[in-house]
């Protein structure tokens, strides 16, 4: 029997070409190589095999070659399996391109309303038969989890949980405003004043709120939470139903505003700034990926 990790497809390769030519001579032209080399491929994959694929006409000639039986049999075979496997690379590259490819991705909800579904929209426009996968109902700890356990192939998000920076390819690829949101027109002219009203904020342990308590810290100001929800859209629908003044990435609130059913705040100080992220891991990001990100999210 023979051991399948132990075929050799040039041989078989060799052994196709020469079953459709006249003789080795042929076969080596059509192959670019020499005819001794066919003639040596021929007689190993015979020893492998335990049996003649081709009668010789004459004795010591490789003129005039015809199959034996069991030489049509694997010839018919080896036709089969080799186009197979010869079209792998034709198959990988169509799946490795943006025409046929896959995409998986994890982006956190509030981010994918205001910056990826527009980019997904022009990607599909361009290249209709695209697969996508989508997670936009993990958070940032459960998206970077399943990044790790290979199930998408990289993450778009605001804030990185400070444990996991490390093991992790980070690139910033936009900077965001954030502002304080109310259903109502309101101006803080003196920083003192912000002790004048109730908030719809993050869980305190979340970056972008810690580092909006250190920068009011400077001025002594600590902000009365009313509310405390780590969701994005929560907190818009929160300042909507006039809970207190929310703060969010202006983005998030952007159709609102517009619309006149939110104002952002007029504030006497500089707030901090977010920034979107392509986070994945290091040599992981496949040839679609790095096409998709090139091309649609880093594209202005």
């Amino acid at each position: 029997m023979v051991n399948v990790n132990n075929i050799n497809l040039n041989l078989y390769r060799t052994f196709l070409t020469v079953a459709e030519s006249d003789s080795f001579a042929e076969a080596a032209e059509k192959l670019n190589i020499s005819d001794r080399i066919v003639s040596a491929n021929i007689n190993s994959l015979e020893d492998q095999l335990g049996v003649q694929l081709f009668y010789r006409k004459n004795k010591g000639s490789n003129k005039g070659l015809k199959l034996t039986e069991f030489g049509k049999e694997t010839y018919i075979q080896a036709k089969k399996s080799i186009g197979l496997f010869d079209f792998i690379p034709t198959i990988i590259e169509s799946k490795n391109s943006l025409e046929n490819g896959k995409i998986s991705v994890g982006c956190p909800s509030h981010i994918t309303k205001f910056f990826l579904r527009k980019k997904l929209v022009d990607l599909v426009k361009d290249y209709p038969n695209i697969q996508i996968n989508l997670d936009t109902e993990s958070n940032s700890k459960e998206l970077i989890e399943s990044l790790k356990s290979n199930k998408i192939d990289f993450i778009i998000l605001d804030v990185i949980p400070p444990e996991y920076k490390e093991d992790l390819e980070i690139e910033e690829i936009e900077t965001i405003e954030n502002v304080f949101i109310a259903n109502k027109k309101i101006e803080i002219k003196d920083i003192v004043d912000f002790n004048n009203y109730k908030y719809i904020l993050n869980y305190e342990d979340r970056i972008s709120t810690v580092e909006l308590n250190e920068k009011l810290k400077d001025h002594n100001i600590s902000l009365n939470a009313i509310l405390r929800c780590p969701t994005t859209e929560d907190r818009v629908n929160a300042a909507l139903d006039g809970i207190g003044i929310a703060y969010v990435m202006r983005e998030t609130a952007c159709k609102y505003i517009e619309n006149n059913e939110l104002y952002e705040v007029k504030v006497p100080i500089k707030l901090p700034k977010s920034s979107i992220k392509i986070v994945y891991l290091k040599n992981q990001l496949t040839k679609v990926d790095k096409q998709f990100i090139k091309n649609y999210l880093k594209k202005q």
